[in-house]
This record gives structure tokens, sequence and C-alpha cells, in this order.
């Protein structure tokens, strides 16, 4: 499944490099949202600060398996433009279809 569209990215630092993920919600009530992380795959020589704001020209859905065997879901960005951390990103509350 392709991926395109804006989305914040947060970095998170390791002993061994760095990982992405971004956020997916859906609303359950009027005041209560659940949301879910997904990781996200870069190039090797791409280097993000935490938070910053991207806009997803080429990528593409997968999965990997964690040590369990649980099959996880993962973005893998081809191509991407930074987004001016002044503009916010619209967040979707439920998927288009």
């Amino acid at each position: 499944m392709k991926i395109t569209g804006e989305t914040m990215i947060f970095a998170t630092d390791f002993e061994n490099g760095r990982s992405y993920s971004t956020t997916i919600r859906k609303k359950v009530d009027e005041n209560t949202y659940e949301k879910m992380y997904i990781q996200i795959q870069f190039r090797k020589d791409i280097s993000l600060e935490n938070k910053t704001r991207i806009n997803i020209l080429d990528g593409f859905l997968t999965f990997y398996k964690t040590k369990n065997g649980i099959a996880t879901p993962k973005i893998v960005v081809l191509s991407f433009d930074t987004v001016n951390n002044n503009e916010e990103i619209q967040q979707e509350d439920s998927l288009p279809f």
C-alpha cells in the first residue's frame, strides 16, 4: 500500500542508533482518543530531529516481526520533504474508507 501525506516524526536514540515513529489515532468518545505508534524506516543516511514534520512523497506500508513473532506494521519512506514547523498538520480521526 502506498503512503503519502504529512505527519510528525518522533526520534528515539538507542545504544546502536536512532529509531523513528509516527502516530495514528482514533476517537473513542467525545473527549478520548486511542493512539498507536508506527515505526518509520528511512534510508540509512537520513537523520531527523525529534518532532520533525514531514510530507511523505513516496512511501509504502509493510511489516516486521517482533522477537515474539508478532507481525507489526511499519512505514518505509523513500522520498519526503520537511514541513515548516509553523504549519499545523491536520490529524485524521478515522481512515478515509
